[in-house]
Parts: C-alpha cells; structure tokens; sequence
C-alpha cells in the first residue's frame, strides 16, 4: 500500500512539474510575439512615412 501511494506521489510531482514547464514555455512564446511584432512595427514605421514617429515628417 504505501509502495502505491509512493508511486502516485511521484507522479504527481512529475506531473506538476511538466505543467509549470508548459506554462513557463506559453509565457516565453508570448513575450517572444510581442517583441517581435514590436520591432516589426517601428522598422515597418520607419520605411513608409514614419506613420509612427511623427516628429521625423516635420
């Protein structure tokens, strides 16, 4: 009995610890897109008319 119960802690604990990997792997991704887009942003300002930077058309 307590060999089971040993067993199912285990993997619990295995278990628990692949989620938080899987959610700390979301969060990276996440904040990966929007630095990504970020930069595509400004570059993609600054070729066509700085549309996002209004001080360089004055």
């Amino acid at each position: 009995m307590k060999n089971i119960s040993k067993h199912h802690d285990i993997q619990r604990k295995y278990r628990e610890k692949t989620q938080n990997k899987q959610e700390l792997n979301t969060y990276a991704r996440g904040w990966f897109l929007f630095v990504l887009f970020a930069v595509l942003l400004v570059i993609w300002g600054y070729f066509f008319g700085g549309t996002f930077m209004p001080y360089r058309t004055m």
